[in-house]
């Protein structure tokens, strides 16, 4: 491996929905992901190895046309700017190089290529083994591990937001996945296209998602009541040291 840098809430029927299809009403849109932070394995590495693949075949592309393919090769639509940042930083490591613009070209459009170097790192980390030791915690994981320490209503309120968020990520995936499959079967082209497996593996981590939110859920209220027994079985409060504040809302 190289050396690199890195809806308001929905309705309480539909908060409390336990499957991902089934949306009545709603207007199908375009599957957005959240635009990753300064904090994501999507800015700081992922990200780059995300661009310096799409550039792998040795051709010359600027920001826009590497957008463009990766939104019709993944289904998710990023903002250009993230390409052109990120192609920025890999040109200061000399993992890709600017080119020469071809005749009657944007010349606000700067096109890029894949140097030796940006091959051999893109190379090394697609056949590297993604062991459970190098992969980074996900987003909700961290958030949920955090979570408890909130006051019981805040706990339940941001489980709802999430599961609300979460349910209707994977519906938006799930109307992708639907449009991926009906373009693939009107294909005429021979290429391999992963993007109704890619899509399904999505909607797949979003039903797992809302799954773990409800066991959550689940477990938190039976500890709570636990916790609540416990106290009124001994008459009174249970002692405890100073400390900081509960989170509220």
């Amino acid at each position: 491996m190289c050396q690199s840098d890195t809806l308001e809430k929905k309705r309480e029927d539909m908060a409390n929905t336990t499957t991902i299809g089934g949306r009545n009403g709603i207007e199908s849109q375009p599957h957005r992901e959240p635009a990753p932070r300064e904090s994501d394995p999507a800015e700081g590495g992922l990200y780059r190895y995300l661009v310096l693949g799409l550039l792998r075949d040795g051709a010359a592309r600027h920001g826009y046309g590497i957008m463009k393919e990766y939104q019709q090769r993944s289904g998710i639509q990023m903002c250009t700017g993230r390409f052109y940042n990120k192609l920025q930083r890999l040109a200061a490591d000399g993992l890709v190089t600017t080119a020469a613009n071809p005749p009657g070209a944007d010349p606000r459009r700067t096109p890029y290529r894949i140097t030796t170097a940006g091959a051999a790192c893109f190379d090394a980390w697609l056949q590297d083994s993604a062991t459970p030791e190098t992969q980074r915690d996900d987003d909700l994981s961290a958030r949920a591990l955090l979570l408890a320490a909130a006051e019981p209503e805040v706990v339940s309120a941001t489980l709802n937001r999430w599961r609300s968020d979460i349910w209707m990520r994977g519906a938006s995936v799930e109307e992708a996945h639907k449009r991926a499959l009906a373009t693939q079967r009107m294909s005429s082209t021979c290429a391999f296209d992963p993007l109704p497996l890619l899509l399904a593996r999505r909607l797949k981590h979003a039903a797992v998602d809302i799954e773990f939110i409800d066991e959550f859920r689940r477990t938190y209220a039976r500890w709570t009541r636990g916790r609540a027994n416990a106290r009124a079985s001994r008459g009174g409060r249970s002692g405890g040291g100073p400390g900081t504040p509960p989170i509220r809302a």
